[in-house]
C-alpha cells in the first residue's frame, strides 16, 4: 500500500503557525501591536521560509521512507532512520539557515539568543512534524484496513421489522501491476511462484525468472498482499515470505518445531552466498505449520 499524504495546504498553514511562534516567542508586545511591525513582518517572513524548507524536507522524506522501510514490517529499522534522518538532520539544517537568516542583516548568531532559546522551540516543531506524519500514516493504514470490502447492502426483513447483514468476500486480486522507472508491467498473481522482504522492500518472483535477482519491487506491505491473494493458492509461512502451492516442491521437519520448505526455483543456488536476513526465509513458523499442513493436504 502505497501512503499518499493530501496535505500541501495543511503545511502551508503549519509553517505559518511555527513562523508566528516563533518571532512572538521573544516579544513582548501583544499580537495587534506587533503584527505591524517592521521587526514582526521580516521575523515573519524569514521564519517561514525556514519552517517551509524543514516541514518539505521532512515530508520529502518521510514519503521515500514509507517506500523503503514500511512501519508496519521494518518497525525498528524504520524508526532509526526516521530518527536520524527525519530529525536530526533537519535539526542541524535549522540551524545553519537561521545562522543565514541572521548573516543576511549582519548579525551572528552566536550573539543572539536564537541557541538559548528559539533553537530549542525549533527543535521540537520538527519533532512534533515527525509524530504528526507518523500518525498521519497509522491513520490512512487503519481506514484501508477497516474500509468496506463489498458492496452488499443490507436487507430488511419487513416481516418483524429485524435487519440482517450478509457479507461476501470479495474477489481476491487477480494481476497486480508492477511499476518500474521506464514502465508499468501487468502480472498475472497465479504465476507468482513467492513474495519475500529483503532490505526493507517487499519483492515478487515469478516461475519464469531465473535468478531472484530478477525479482519486481513491489510497493505494497507484504500484510496488505496477503489480504489480496487467494488463500487456497498463497500461504504465508513466516514474516517475511509468502508461497505459491505450486512451488513448494517439499518439505521437511526443521528445527524448535519447525518446517524447512524448499520452493521451486530454489531461492539461492547451492554454491551462492545468502544474505543475513534470508537464512530462514525457507522457514514455516512454529505457529504456521499446523496450518501450513493443513493448506498442502487437499
Amino acid at each position: 500500500m502505497e501512503i499518499k499524504y493530501k496535505d500541501g495546504y495543511f503545511r502551508l498553514v503549519l509553517g505559518a503557525v511555527a513562523a508566528h511562534i516563533i518571532v512572538m516567542y521573544n516579544i513582548d508586545k501583544g499580537f495587534f501591536e506587533a503584527l505591524f511591525t517592521i521587526s514582526y513582518l521580516r521575523g515573519f517572513i524569514g521564519s517561514w521560509i525556514i519552517a517551509m524548507l524543514l516541514i518539505q524536507y521532512v515530508y520529502y522524506v518521510t514519503v521515500r521512507l514509507d517506500r523503503k522501510y514500511d512501519w508496519h514490517n521494518n518497525t525498528l529499522l524504520r524508526l532509526l532512520w526516521q530518527l536520524l534522518v527525519a530529525f536530526g538532520a533537519p535539526s542541524i539544517l535549522a540551524f545553519f539557515l537561521a545562522a543565514f537568516f541572521f548573516w543576511v542583516f549582519d548579525r551572528n548568531i552566536f550573539q543572539t539568543s536564537y541557541l538559548s532559546q528559539d533553537y530549542t522551540l525549533v527543535v521540537l516543531m520538527i519533532l512534533v512534524i515527525n509524530i504528526y506524519y507518523f500518525g498521519l500514516n497509522s491513520f490512512i493504514r487503519l481506514k484501508h484496513v477497516t474500509a468496506p470490502r463489498d458492496n452488499n447492502r443490507i436487507k430488511e426483513n419487513s416481516d418483524d421489522d429485524l435487519t440482517i447483514a450478509y457479507v461476501t468476500e470479495s474477489p481476491t486480486k487477480q494481476v497486480i501491476v508492477v511499476d518500474s522507472h521506464t514502465k508499468s508491467i501487468p502480472v498475472k498473481l497465479e504465476t507468482a511462484c513467492y513474495f519475500f522482504i529483503l532490505e526493507g522492500g517487499v519483492f515478487m518472483r515469478t516461475f519464469d525468472m531465473a535468478t531472484l535477482g530478477e525479482s519486481h519491487q513491489l510497493n505494497i506491505p507484504l500484510k496488505d498482499l496477503e489480504n489480496m491473494l487467494d488463500r487456497k493458492l498463497f500461504f504465508r509461512i513466516n514474516r517475511r515470505m509468502i508461497v505459491n502451492y505450486n512451488s513448494c516442491k517439499f518439505y521437511r521437519s526443521g528445527k524448535n518445531k519447525t518446517l524447512e520448505l524448499f520452493p521451486e526455483p530454489e531461492l539461492y543456488p547451492a554454491d551462492t552466498k545468502i544474505p543475513e536476513e534470508h537464512q530462514r526465509l525457507h522457514i514455516v513458523s512454529e505457529d504456521r505449520v499446523t496450518s501450513f499442513k493443513t493448506w498442502m493436504d487437499r
